[in-house]
Protein backbone atom coordinates (compact mmCIF):
# COMPACT_ATOMS: atom_id res chain seq x y z
CA UNK A 1 0.00 0.00 0.00
CA UNK A 2 2.98 2.44 0.70
CA UNK A 3 4.49 2.33 -2.66
CA UNK A 4 0.40 2.41 -4.29
CA UNK A 5 0.24 6.02 -2.67
CA UNK A 6 3.37 6.55 -4.24
CA UNK A 7 2.08 5.25 -7.46
CA UNK A 8 -1.41 7.20 -7.58
CA UNK A 9 0.75 10.40 -7.20
CA UNK A 10 3.04 9.87 -10.16
CA UNK A 11 0.03 9.16 -12.36
CA UNK A 12 -1.85 12.56 -11.33
CA UNK A 13 1.49 14.87 -11.72
CA UNK A 14 2.23 12.43 -15.07
CA UNK A 15 -2.44 13.15 -16.14
CA UNK A 16 -1.69 16.88 -15.20
CA UNK A 17 1.23 17.22 -17.71
CA UNK A 18 -0.44 15.46 -20.35
CA UNK A 19 -3.83 17.51 -19.90
CA UNK A 20 -1.91 21.04 -19.14
CA UNK A 21 -1.72 21.78 -22.52
CA UNK A 22 -5.17 21.95 -23.30
CA UNK A 23 -6.11 23.79 -20.09
CA UNK A 24 -7.58 27.20 -20.80
CA UNK A 25 -5.35 29.85 -19.52
CA UNK A 26 -7.77 30.75 -16.26
CA UNK A 27 -9.27 27.52 -14.90
CA UNK A 28 -12.59 26.75 -12.65
CA UNK A 29 -10.92 25.29 -9.31
CA UNK A 30 -13.67 25.43 -6.80
CA UNK A 31 -17.43 24.48 -6.92
CA UNK A 32 -20.79 25.50 -5.22
CA UNK A 33 -23.20 22.99 -3.32
CA UNK A 34 -25.17 23.96 -6.74
CA UNK A 35 -22.68 22.46 -8.99
CA UNK A 36 -21.88 26.05 -10.32
CA UNK A 37 -18.11 27.55 -10.67
CA UNK A 38 -17.24 30.08 -7.88
CA UNK A 39 -13.67 30.09 -7.75
CA UNK A 40 -11.40 30.67 -10.65
CA UNK A 41 -7.13 30.44 -10.64
CA UNK A 42 -4.45 30.56 -13.80
CA UNK A 43 -4.05 27.56 -15.23
CA UNK A 44 -0.24 26.67 -13.47
CA UNK A 45 -1.54 26.92 -10.13
CA UNK A 46 -5.05 25.72 -11.14
CA UNK A 47 -3.19 22.82 -12.61
CA UNK A 48 -0.81 21.78 -10.42
CA UNK A 49 -1.47 23.21 -6.96
CA UNK A 50 -3.40 19.90 -5.75
CA UNK A 51 -0.68 17.39 -7.06
CA UNK A 52 2.11 19.35 -4.78
CA UNK A 53 -0.54 19.15 -1.73
CA UNK A 54 -0.66 15.35 -2.67
CA UNK A 55 3.26 15.12 -2.75
CA UNK A 56 3.57 16.66 0.94
CA UNK A 57 1.00 15.36 2.52
CA UNK A 58 2.45 11.89 1.33
CA UNK A 59 5.37 13.40 2.78
CA UNK A 60 4.00 13.85 6.08
CA UNK A 61 2.63 10.51 6.27
CA UNK A 62 5.70 8.77 5.64
CA UNK A 63 7.30 10.95 7.96
CA UNK A 64 5.02 9.95 10.82
CA UNK A 65 5.70 6.56 11.64
CA UNK A 66 9.26 7.78 12.28
CA UNK A 67 8.99 10.42 13.86
CA UNK A 68 6.40 10.16 16.53
CA UNK A 69 7.61 9.06 20.28
CA UNK A 70 4.81 6.71 20.16
CA UNK A 71 5.80 4.82 16.72
CA UNK A 72 6.14 1.38 18.43
CA UNK A 73 2.09 1.66 18.89
CA UNK A 74 1.78 2.88 15.20
CA UNK A 75 3.75 -0.78 14.01
CA UNK A 76 0.77 -2.40 15.32
CA UNK A 77 -1.39 -0.89 13.02
CA UNK A 78 1.03 -0.22 9.57
CA UNK A 79 -1.20 -1.97 7.34
CA UNK A 80 -4.29 -0.13 8.00
CA UNK A 81 -2.79 2.77 7.98
CA UNK A 82 -0.69 2.56 5.03
CA UNK A 83 -4.49 1.43 3.69
CA UNK A 84 -5.45 4.85 4.57
CA UNK A 85 -2.93 6.79 3.07
CA UNK A 86 -3.50 4.95 -0.38
CA UNK A 87 -7.15 5.86 0.05
CA UNK A 88 -6.33 9.37 0.75
CA UNK A 89 -4.01 9.41 -2.00
CA UNK A 90 -6.89 8.26 -4.51
CA UNK A 91 -9.67 10.91 -2.99
CA UNK A 92 -7.41 13.46 -4.49
CA UNK A 93 -6.51 12.06 -7.47
CA UNK A 94 -10.49 11.27 -8.15
CA UNK A 95 -10.83 15.17 -7.36
CA UNK A 96 -7.93 16.11 -9.41
CA UNK A 97 -9.54 13.75 -12.68
CA UNK A 98 -13.04 15.91 -11.78
CA UNK A 99 -11.10 19.68 -11.98
CA UNK A 100 -9.43 18.66 -15.31
CA UNK A 101 -12.11 17.07 -16.21
CA UNK A 102 -14.45 20.10 -15.84
CA UNK A 103 -12.22 22.04 -17.29
CA UNK A 104 -11.36 19.86 -20.47
CA UNK A 105 -15.20 20.68 -21.06
CA UNK A 106 -17.04 17.76 -19.69
CA UNK A 107 -19.98 19.20 -17.86
CA UNK A 108 -21.41 17.41 -14.83
CA UNK A 109 -22.34 18.17 -11.24
CA UNK A 110 -18.73 18.21 -8.83
CA UNK A 111 -21.38 17.03 -5.92
CA UNK A 112 -21.94 13.61 -7.75
CA UNK A 113 -18.36 12.82 -7.20
CA UNK A 114 -17.36 14.76 -4.55
CA UNK A 115 -19.81 13.11 -1.99
CA UNK A 116 -19.60 9.98 -2.45
CA UNK A 117 -15.49 9.89 -2.24
CA UNK A 118 -15.96 12.06 1.15
CA UNK A 119 -18.48 9.27 2.30
CA UNK A 120 -16.49 6.47 1.39
CA UNK A 121 -13.13 8.17 2.94
CA UNK A 122 -15.29 9.06 6.18
CA UNK A 123 -16.17 5.81 6.27
CA UNK A 124 -12.88 3.80 5.78
CA UNK A 125 -11.53 6.32 8.90
CA UNK A 126 -14.31 5.07 11.09
CA UNK A 127 -13.36 1.34 10.27
CA UNK A 128 -10.04 1.81 11.15
CA UNK A 129 -10.34 3.63 14.12
CA UNK A 130 -10.96 0.55 16.53
CA UNK A 131 -7.49 -0.62 15.27
CA UNK A 132 -5.77 2.26 15.69
CA UNK A 133 -3.59 2.70 18.85
CA UNK A 134 -2.02 5.52 21.33
CA UNK A 135 0.20 7.59 19.34
CA UNK A 136 0.82 11.36 18.83
CA UNK A 137 -0.25 12.15 15.37
CA UNK A 138 -3.54 9.78 13.95
CA UNK A 139 -6.78 9.91 15.61
CA UNK A 140 -8.57 11.60 17.85
CA UNK A 141 -6.64 13.16 20.25
CA UNK A 142 -7.81 14.89 23.37
CA UNK A 143 -5.44 15.28 26.61
CA UNK A 144 -7.67 12.40 28.24
CA UNK A 145 -6.90 10.05 24.82
CA UNK A 146 -2.91 11.01 24.83
CA UNK A 147 -3.07 10.19 28.45
CA UNK A 148 -4.73 6.26 29.09
CA UNK A 149 -4.38 3.77 26.51
CA UNK A 150 -8.12 2.35 28.03
CA UNK A 151 -9.34 5.88 27.04
CA UNK A 152 -7.69 5.70 24.12
CA UNK A 153 -9.51 2.43 22.76
CA UNK A 154 -13.04 3.35 24.26
CA UNK A 155 -13.34 6.51 22.37
CA UNK A 156 -11.47 5.23 19.48
CA UNK A 157 -14.56 2.06 19.43
CA UNK A 158 -17.12 5.07 19.91
CA UNK A 159 -15.42 6.81 16.86
CA UNK A 160 -15.80 4.39 14.68
CA UNK A 161 -19.19 3.79 14.63
CA UNK A 162 -20.04 7.55 14.89
CA UNK A 163 -17.73 8.02 11.62
CA UNK A 164 -18.87 4.87 9.66
CA UNK A 165 -23.04 6.37 10.20
CA UNK A 166 -21.25 9.81 9.44
CA UNK A 167 -19.58 8.43 5.80
CA UNK A 168 -22.79 6.76 5.17
CA UNK A 169 -24.87 10.29 5.50
CA UNK A 170 -22.30 11.85 3.57
CA UNK A 171 -22.53 9.60 0.46
CA UNK A 172 -26.27 9.66 0.61
CA UNK A 173 -26.08 13.84 0.61
CA UNK A 174 -24.96 13.14 -3.33
CA UNK A 175 -29.58 12.68 -3.41
CA UNK A 176 -29.63 16.24 -1.74
CA UNK A 177 -26.53 18.51 -2.62
CA UNK A 178 -27.95 21.81 -1.95
CA UNK A 179 -27.66 20.48 1.61
CA UNK A 180 -24.40 18.65 0.94
CA UNK A 181 -22.63 21.18 3.24
CA UNK A 182 -24.42 21.09 5.97
CA UNK A 183 -24.98 17.32 5.80
CA UNK A 184 -20.72 17.58 6.23
CA UNK A 185 -19.97 19.78 8.69
CA UNK A 186 -22.91 19.93 11.23
CA UNK A 187 -22.91 15.97 11.62
CA UNK A 188 -18.59 16.01 12.06
CA UNK A 189 -18.87 19.05 14.25
CA UNK A 190 -21.32 17.33 16.58
CA UNK A 191 -19.32 14.00 16.41
CA UNK A 192 -15.85 15.55 16.66
CA UNK A 193 -17.40 17.80 20.32
CA UNK A 194 -19.42 14.65 21.19
CA UNK A 195 -16.11 12.42 21.26
CA UNK A 196 -13.86 14.97 23.24
CA UNK A 197 -16.84 15.06 25.80
CA UNK A 198 -16.90 11.50 25.80
CA UNK A 199 -13.24 11.23 26.19
CA UNK A 200 -12.98 13.06 29.35
CA UNK A 201 -15.98 10.95 30.83
CA UNK A 202 -14.04 7.64 30.21
CA UNK A 203 -11.02 9.00 31.98
CA UNK A 204 -12.98 10.43 34.93
CA UNK A 205 -14.78 7.87 35.20
CA UNK A 206 -11.41 5.38 35.28
CA UNK A 207 -10.04 7.90 37.95
CA UNK A 208 -12.56 7.57 40.42
CA UNK A 209 -12.05 3.60 40.27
Amino acid sequence: MRRSAWILLVIVFLGTLIAYPSLPPVMATHFGMNGQVNGMSNSLVGAFVLPFIMLLMLLLFTAIPRIDPLRVNIKQFRPQYDTFVALLMLFFAVIQAMIIARNLGHIFDPNYVVLPAVGILIFYVGVIMPQTKRNWFIGIRTPWTISSDHVWQKTHELGGTLFKILGVIIALGVFAPTYALPLIFIPLVIVALGLVFYSYFIYAQDSKA
